[in-house]
């Protein structure tokens, strides 16, 4: 399934009218913000009078799915998750391709940056929040993810939706350790990442329970991180892509350190 197969008639059996008409009128007074998408996910942010929601609506196993934190996703389909597929049906152009974006915002220089996040903390309040956040710290950082994969270990294959979530969130706090300039440690947080994802689809048994847009997203990264990092310790990387390779589910993946094992480690003293 694609987000382009679904129809409105499709969406609409998800939950009630009711549920449906307060869905567009979400979208038609203008409350679904800041919407994003990735092949298998649309992101957005619904205002709903004082409160923001964000709201995801994934294909997981070929069947759509919904994370909300409005009060209304307890009943299933909310009006804010809707509101996402409406707003999608209406008009998919409106939501920036994630990974296009990424490609674009790496063409700016550091004080570009910095411009445009200042000009954004001026404009949207959850960005003065997110500045104001501590820095990340890397045990508490690392510790937070055995959290996660131990959790997901007792659930088995089940809501992994919810658990490339915090995945993600996992994987921003990375991404602001690499904005401090503290490269190593972000990638250390990239291979741990990468090395329980496909540690869990290994014990499980199972090489697809995570999407591969996360799993292209972590390598992608780690591997940037690898060749940004000035002080690279070249013998610790070596031993992290050896861990993956010894990974069954990472081998029978789409991706391998060829090249970049040819420019990193080969030079190794």
């Amino acid at each position: 399934m694609r987000f382009e197969d679904i129809s409105a008639e499709k969406a609409r059996q998800l939950a009630s009218e009711e549920k449906w008409s307060a869905a567009q009128d979400l979208v038609h007074n203008d409350q679904v913000h800041f919407r994003y998408r990735t092949p298998d996910r649309l992101e957005a942010a619904v205002q709903d009078k004082e409160n923001w929601y964000p709201t995801v609506v994934s294909i997981v196993d070929g069947k759509l799915e919904s994370i909300c934190s409005c009060p209304q996703q307890e009943d299933g389909w909310c009006p804010c998750s809707l509101a996402v597929l409406v707003a999608w049906l209406e008009n998919p152009d409106s939501f920036l391709d994630r990974s296009s974006l990424k490609e674009q915002l790496k063409q700016y220089s550091k004080s570009e940056l910095i411009k445009i996040i200042l000009e954004m903390s001026d404009k949207i309040f959850e960005t003065r929040e997110l500045l104001k956040e501590e820095s990340p710290d890397l045990d508490t950082l690392l510790e937070s993810v055995d959290h996660i994969f131990a959790e997901a270990g007792t659930a088995g294959a089940e809501g992994t939706g919810e658990l490339e979530e915090k995945l993600r969130q996992a994987q921003d706090k990375a991404d602001r350790l690499a904005q401090m300039g503290r490269l190593s440690e972000a990638r250390a947080t990239y291979f741990y990442l990468l090395d329980n994802v496909y540690g869990l689809e290994e014990d499980l048994g199972k090489s697809g329970l995570f999407s591969e847009d996360l799993k292209q997203e972590l390598f992608e990264e780690y591997c940037q991180l690898i060749h940004e990092d000035r002080h690279l310790d070249r013998t610790l990387v070596q031993q992290e892509m050896e861990q993956l390779e010894s990974r069954s589910a990472f081998v029978q993946g789409q991706f391998n350190f060829g090249d970049l094992k040819k420019n990193f480690v080969e030079n190794v003293a």
